[in-house]
């Protein structure tokens, strides 16, 4: 890898940092919770189908169940792919509350291969429709990862920050949380990994402020 590759990558990590770090030393509440998800995929020329089980806990509540359907569309090779995803949610958001929510997301994904690195910036517009209630939540979400695969290895370690800004209501413009990740995935062949990570929450939009911790297991399969 040459001095300007270096170079990109060391004022990524350096700018994750200053962007993400927690600026103001506040009270804050804190929950441990799992992320289960199995995720089957096919790859048809350019576009990518995609369907993913998701069951979450936090705490003492199961929290979420979640499928997500997924379509990608390949626009450079390596560089731009076009996504859009439809969630369903069914929520736990209190003892004995539950909630119905429909989400959809339209965006891009620019990625930047280097060597055995990859850095990349997924873009999303989100829309949550929560069902009995009249206007949806908006979202704004950018992700930014670093991966490495290690040579005559199966395993890629990686880390990202999912950045998730209002866009309507009162709280408009600001932070609602940021995801902090880091993991590893090991391929078990060519069509099967496995996915280890943990995942540190800052969520800024509740009262106290809340800093939890999942840890996730996921299988992945390619058919």
């Amino acid at each position: 890898m040459n001095c300007f590759h270096y170079k990109i990558l060391s004022v990524f990590i350096i700018s994750l940092s200053l962007f993400t770090f927690p600026t103001n030393a506040k009270e804050y509440s804190s929950e441990i919770g799992t992320l289960w998800n199995f995720t089957v995929s096919k790859q048809i020329n350019r576009i990518n189908l995609q369907i993913q089980q998701n069951v979450w806990t936090l705490g003492k509540y199961y929290e979420r169940y979640m499928p997500i359907a997924v379509v990608s569309y390949t626009a450079v090779p390596k560089y731009l792919k076009l996504n859009a995803l439809y969630y369903y949610m069914n929520q736990q958001t209190a003892p004995n509350i539950y909630k119905n929510r429909h989400r959809y997301q339209l965006g891009a994904t620019f990625s930047y291969p280097v060597h055995r690195f990859s850095l990349s910036l997924n873009s999303r517009f989100e829309s949550t429709y929560t069902i009995g209630t009249a206007k949806p939540s908006n979202k704004w979400r950018n992700k930014i990862l670093l991966s490495y695969t290690i040579p005559d290895t199966r395993w890629t370690p990686f880390i990202h920050t999912d950045i998730f800004l209002f866009l309507n209501g009162k709280q408009s413009g600001e932070l609602d949380r940021i995801w902090y990740d880091a993991g590893v995935e090991y391929r078990i062949d060519k069509k099967n990994s496995i996915e280890c990570k943990v995942r540190e929450e800052h969520l800024m939009s509740k009262t106290p402020q809340q800093l939890n911790t999942f840890i996730s297991l996921g299988y992945k399969l390619k058919l």
